[in-house]
This record gives C-alpha cells, sequence and structure tokens, in this order.
C-alpha cells in the first residue's frame, strides 16, 4: 500500500498505536492500581482511538493515491490524442523544442516528417466514420512499430500525423526512415472483412546542427515539402531551397492578400468560348486576375491555393460573381446578341459548402437585373466528388433557372461512376491535359466522355485549344464549343468589343485582339487556376 505525503502507511498507525496504548495500560495499572474493570474500560477506549486513528490515515492515503492517479491521468490526456494514443500537437512541438535544442548541442541531425493519407476521405464517407478512426487506430499502430523508440509519433489532425526521428548521423537516415514507413503502407490494412491498401504523402524537412529553424518551422516546410509529394505521386519529397523560396513568398501572399479586398486589387478578365459550327460567341468564362500594387498582374495560379487555405476563396469568389454578372448585364444594354451569350463564373468549395450561397446567387441576379439563364456557374469535378452533399445547394441553384458546368471533367476518379449523381448539371467541359494529348489514352477518353454526354443529353466543352488541328480532332468527336488561347486568351472587359465579339463571325479563328501563337500560349496559358 503506498504511503501518505509524511511517509506513514495506515498499517503502520495501527501497530504504532497498539504498541504505545499497550505500554500506557501498563503503566496505569502498575502506576494507579487499577482494577480489572478500570483497566478494561481504558482498553477499550484506547482500541477506539487506535481505529479512529488508522481510519483516518487510510482514508487520507487513499484520497492522495486517487488524486495521484486522477493528475497522472489528467496529464496524459493533456498531452496524448484520444483516439490513437499517439502525443497530440500540444505535445508534438513541445518534444520538437527540445528535439532542435538537443541536436544542436550534440551536433546530430534531426528529421521532422510530415505524414497525409491518400484519399482518407474517400474512405471515411463511403465506410463510415467508425471504420476510419479504426484506420487511424492501425496507422497510428504501424508508425511507432516502424521507427525507434526514441523517436515521436503525433497525431496532428484528421488524417495527418508527424514524426520526429532524432539523434541521426546523417540526412540518409532521415530518408531510409521515410523508405521503411513507405515499405509498411504497402502491406493491405485489413477492415471490417475488406483489405484496403492506403497510401500515404510524406513531406520531410531535415534540420542540420547549424539549422536556425524552429519546431514550428520544420513542420510547416515539412508540410509544404508533404504537398510536392502529393502533387507528384512520388511517396516522398524533402524541403529544398526552391521551396524555402516557395514558402517566403508564400507568406508575403497570404499576408498581403488581407487587404486586397478591401483595395479593390481584384479584376475580372473574360476568356470567350466559341461554338465553332456556328462561328458564334457561346459564352464568356470570367476568370480572377490580381493587380498587385508591386508585384504587377497575378494570375490564379499565383495566389488562389493560399486564397483556398486561409479562408478568402468565398469572398473572392462572390466578388468576381457580381462583377461579372454585372459586366454581362451591361452587354446586354449595349447589345441586344449578348442576351443569347452566357456568363460562366466558377465556383469555390467554401461557396459550395454555405447553404445560403443559393440565396447569394439569387440576390447578385436581381441587383444586376440579369436573366437566370444566362449564368453558369462551374464547379471542379474534384470538388463535387469530395463534397456530394454540397450536390444539395447545385440542386437549390439550378432551380434559381441557373446552369451548371463541371469543369476539368475526366480528371478525378471515378468519374463516370459518379455523373449519374451530376442530374443538376447541363455541361461538361474537358481538361486541358486531355486536349493536349488527343492520343491513346486520352482519346478513348474523349470519345467515352462525348458518348456518355451525348446518351445524357448534356453539352461538351473543351477547354485549352491553341491550334487548328485539335479544332478538326474535337469536330470529329461531336465537340463544338471550345475555348482556348487559340480564340483568345482572357482579356479585360475593356477590350471587348459588344458590336463586334457578339453575333456571327466570318470564320471560328481568332476574334478582338490578335491571339498570341500555340508556341506562346503554352508557356503563358497553363496550368490556369479558376475562380
Amino acid at each position: 500500500m503506498q504511503s501518505n505525503r509524511f511517509g506513514i502507511s495506515p498499517g503502520g498507525v495501527g501497530v504504532a498505536g497498539l504498541g504505545a496504548s499497550l505500554c500506557a495500560l501498563v503503566a496505569l495499572w502498575l502506576g494507579y492500581g487499577l482494577s480489572w474493570r478500570e483497566l478494561g474500560a481504558a482498553a477499550i477506549g484506547a482500541m477506539a482511538a487506535i481505529a479512529g486513528s488508522t481510519l483516518f490515515v487510510g482514508v487520507h492515503s487513499w484520497q492522495n493515491r486517487n488524486s495521484q492517479v486522477s493528475y497522472e491521468k489528467t496529464a496524459h490526456q493533456a498531452r496524448h490524442d484520444n483516439l490513437t494514443g499517439l502525443v497530440n500537437r500540444i505535445a508534438l512541438f513541445e518534444e520538437l523544442e527540445q528535439s532542435v535544442k538537443g541536436s544542436r548541442d550534440a551536433g546530430t541531425v534531426l528529421g521532422v516528417m510530415f505524414l497525409d493519407l491518400d484519399r482518407f476521405k474517400v474512405i471515411n464517407d463511403s465506410m463510415g466514420h467508425e471504420a476510419g478512426d479504426e484506420l487511424l487506430r492501425i496507422i497510428a499502430g504501424r508508425l511507432k512499430h516502424t521507427v525507434r523508440g526514441s523517436d515521436v509519433v503525433a497525431r496532428f489532425g484528421g488524417d495527418e500525423f508527424v514524426i520526429i526521428t532524432r539523434d541521426l548521423l546523417s540526412e540518409k537516415s532521415v530518408l531510409a526512415v521515410a523508405e521503411q514507413i513507405l515499405k509498411t503502407f504497402a502491406a493491405p490494412v485489413s477492415l471490417y472483412g475488406s483489405n484496403l491498401v492506403v497510401s500515404t504523402s510524406i513531406g520531410v524537412a531535415i534540420a542540420r546542427p547549424d539549422d536556425v529553424r524552429t519546431g514550428e518551422e520544420l513542420v510547416r516546410d515539412a508540410d509544404a515539402a508533404m504537398y510536392k509529394a502529393k502533387r507528384s505521386r512520388s511517396g516522398y519529397a524533402v524541403f529544398d531551397e526552391i521551396q524555402r523560396q516557395e514558402v517566403t513568398t508564400r507568406l508575403d501572399t497570404e499576408r498581403d492578400l488581407t487587404g486586397a479586398l478591401d483595395s479593390s486589387q481584384f479584376v475580372v478578365h473574360y476568356q470567350p468560348l466559341i461554338s465553332v459550327s456556328t462561328r458564334s460567341l457561346y459564352g464568356f468564362e470570367a476568370l480572377v486576375r490580381w493587380q498587385h500594387p508591386t508585384r504587377g498582374l497575378l494570375g490564379p495560379a499565383e495566389f488562389l491555393a493560399v486564397a483556398e487555405e486561409t479562408g478568402m476563396m468565398a469572398r473572392i469568389g462572390e466578388m468576381v460573381l457580381r462583377e461579372a454578372c454585372a459586366q454581362a448585364a451591361v452587354w446586354n444594354h449595349l447589345n441586344p446578341d449578348a442576351k443569347q451569350v452566357k456568363m460562366s463564373v466558377n465556383i469555390a468549395e467554401q461557396q459550395l459548402l454555405d447553404s445560403n450561397f443559393p440565396l447569394r446567387v439569387q440576390e447578385i441576379l436581381a441587383w444586376s437585373n440579369l436573366d437566370p439563364s444566362q449564368l453558369q456557374l462551374e464547379i471542379i469535378e474534384d470538388v463535387v466528388i469530395d463534397h456530394l452533399d454540397g450536390l444539395s445547394v447545385l440542386r437549390e441553384i439550378q432551380a434559381l433557372g441557373v446552369s451548371l458546368a463541371i469543369d476539368d471533367f475526366g480528371t478525378g476518379q471515378s468519374s463516370l461512376s459518379y455523373v449519374k449523381q451530376f442530374d443538376m448539371v447541363s455541361s461538361l467541359k474537358i481538361d486541358k491535359t486531355f486536349v493536349d494529348e488527343m492520343g491513346g489514352a486520352s482519346r478513348a477518353i474523349i470519345e467515352a466522355i462525348t458518348a456518355m454526354a451525348k446518351a445524357l443529353g448534356l453539352q461538351v466543352i473543351a477547354e485549352g485549344v491553341e491550334s487548328t488541328d485539335q479544332v478538326r480532332q474535337l469536330l470529329d468527336y461531336g465537340i463544338d464549343v471550345m475555348q482556348g488561347y487559340l480564340f483568345s486568351k482572357p482579356v479585360p472587359a475593356t477590350e471587348i468589343d459588344p458590336v463586334s465579339w457578339f453575333g456571327v463571325r466570318p470564320s471560328a479563328g481568332p476574334i478582338g485582339p490578335a491571339a498570341p501563337s500555340p508556341e506562346h500560349s503554352l508557356h503563358q496559358g497553363r496550368p490556369e487556376r479558376r475562380a
């Protein structure tokens, strides 16, 4: 039994009390000549006192012991993840700061790995959250058994993990751990009767003894490297100097974005969609640009990802929608033929997840006095598949009379199996990558998409058209509406003449300002992030 705070056990108190009582009774009997009856009464009183003291000390000891257990349990919970039992984010950064200091003092190499499970949301949604939780527990156990006992495995949040590898002699040792982790993931996971192969993307940040980065900065850099690994599907990637510059630029972009909306630095450019067979303008796609005060005009690839991560995309998207609807209304006023031309605007992921978004669309249409049939909203295929619960939002928008299109179609996983759920969609936009390589597998994909769209009564639009040869091939597939640098680059509204741009033209070639050559567009036109 554990002792109390004074180092005395209840048993010890009882024995000591009994001994002291016997001595007192003997002294009373010899000194005062007590009768047996009086001596018995004194003994009973002494025994009661002993029992009371022993009980008090026992209760006190039990309280101390349980308080200690409760304290240790609370302290453990504060530093560990409830689901996996791994170190949590708070304790991770405490461990990291100690590890960074220890690495510098000992002159050893420190590795920080950021892991993100690939397509975890699909498993979670298809098999249920309980299965997802069980998968995380299995992965956590595998990671703990893969690394050394001196290393730290932490659950960073969701399906993200961070591993600290300490006291290594070289950078190769860090990479060896990453490769071993990938081998561990190659083994199937048995989950509720199914064998699943779960892959991961690993970002690695390596700190040498002279590295001045903090633990938080190492995690940030490992996270950036993880996204590089995910994009390249290479398994793992190491943070390097190029990424260091990218991170610096990203931080500058994040800082400058804060005031960009308030100071009206975002502008909208418009790229035409051409109906080739009728030689007429089918529509415009509104594309956002950032007129940065020092860096000049920035394309969407330079800031949209940061805007999405910082939660600004909904505000930017609404600004583009409002501006595009107002511009379409102006063109309608200047040229009645403009009323036959659609205005396409992209929906951001944050907007799809907003149940009030349909009301905002309705309000903007009323404010701009634009007919709903003239507006087409586009949503990237992967975003729809990842958020099938957002289909109700799309149906509400369709009920307003607004048409919907799936952008970058064919690049997402299981496109054909999901398309039946897109009953509210009227158009599919074939991604530029398939148009670039219209041969082999790309040809088969385009043919399959076109045949499926025809059977479902959907309009097919080809993006990224840059040559007349591509136009001929797309027409052979039955695709008539096209968009790309062959016809025009995105231009500001001031460069669009409402008289010459609307209506039938003598050819389906470049309109408005001269379009750049295909060679130029290969460098300037891709990749095009939209908003």
